[in-house]
């Protein structure tokens, strides 16, 4: 089967977009003996990596049109409607997966954006088969769109320290943005030495927000309780993980789904998450969940992981059986079966 995968952007770009591009694109090839053609935004070549398909990086009018006709499916690893016209013209078999919000839940938008959105949800519901990355996101379009759940990357992503780890001992692993939520986790640090305990925070990430971060940490006096570990790749991430019992992803916004939990929980770590958005749902029942935008109710979830061992163990138990549903493998092949049922769906 010839597959045109369509995603803004690319390696050697870095995110959660880019890389199930990737990961999907190598799982056709390698799993199924596809053919595949990544088309992309991202000008770059990737001096430092290989791979075992073609690449079309910010292609022409007539490359674009060849690549679709070409194509037996053509696959948007969310929807990129500026690659989309010679669909306009030609029939062929329409994927699309949703990786975020077409809009945020709740979003203010102007009359030219409202305009605007209407139309591209309009277009992504005219797709031959939808997907979205979790339940919350499915449901924010019009049109029936079924479940694929992201997967992480099981062969970097695991428990490699046996030993026992130190209750106290915190991580964080994301973007450092205003949105992810970072303040609130160092303002419940803080008050978690307020309550005599001795938390140890370990951020791994980098970002925009990091001179903020900073200010916190001084102005909170955490300076000897908190370590910047900067941006880390692989098993850098993966050796920090393993050395810290507890992890926390605290979004002010809704996270459309959080494959960071899966990397985290695979890693060893109690995953405790905000509770909206594909959060609850990436981590299910192996990880508690607080009030989101509150540091108390973060503050209280980390004290009693941390002072009740059969709370922390009851967490712990659930998660090799959990993150054992999300191996590339398994999300590989459910999107390639997506990939066989739209083309017979159009072509019978």
């Amino acid at each position: 089967m010839r597959i045109v995968i369509m995603v803004h952007r690319f390696y050697p770009d870095f995110g959660g977009v880019e890389v199930t591009a990737e990961l999907i694109a190598r799982g056709f090839v390698e799993r199924h003996n596809a053919e595949v053609i990544v088309v992309t935004h991202t000008k770059e070549e990737a001096t430092d990596k290989t791979f075992p398909f073609k690449v079309l990086r910010e292609p022409s009018p007539i490359q674009l049109w060849k690549a679709i006709s070409g194509a037996d499916v053509v696959f948007h690893n969310n929807p990129c409607m500026q690659f989309y016209w010679p669909q306009l013209f030609m029939k062929k078999p329409w994927v699309v997966a949703l990786r975020t919000w077409i809009t945020l839940p709740g979003q203010e938008l102007s009359r030219i954006e409202k305009i605007k959105y209407w139309l591209k949800y309009k277009m992504v519901e005219r797709a031959d088969l939808l997907v979205g990355n979790s339940k919350v996101l499915a449901g924010h379009v019009n049109a029936e769109a079924e479940v694929i759940y992201n997967s992480y990357r099981d062969d970097i992503f695991k428990v490699t320290n046996t030993e026992e780890r130190d209750p106290e001992s915190i991580v964080y692993l994301g973007r450092l943005s205003d949105d992810k939520g970072i303040d609130l986790l160092l303002e419940a640090v803080s008050k978690l030495v307020d309550r005599g305990l001795a938390p140890k925070l370990s951020i791994i990430g980098g970002g925009d927000y990091q001179p903020e971060v900073e200010r916190i940490i001084g102005e909170l006096n955490l300076q000897d309780r908190v370590v910047l570990y900067g941006p880390k790749t692989g098993t850098d991430i993966a050796d920090i993980l393993n050395q810290n019992a507890i992890s926390v992803v605290p979004s002010r916004i809704p996270e459309p789904f959080g494959t960071v939990t899966l990397e985290e929980a695979a890693s060893g770590c109690v995953v405790l998450v905000a509770n909206h958005g594909g959060l609850p749902e990436a981590i299910g029942d192996a990880g508690p969940k607080f009030t989101p935008n509150n540091a108390d109710s973060l503050a209280d979830q980390l004290e009693k992981l941390i002072a009740d061992r059969d709370y922390y163990e009851s967490f712990q138990e659930k998660i090799p059986s959990h993150v054992e549903n999300y191996k590339e493998h398994v999300f590989i092949d459910k999107f390639y079966d997506a990939m066989v049922r739209a083309y017979q769906k159009v072509n019978g």
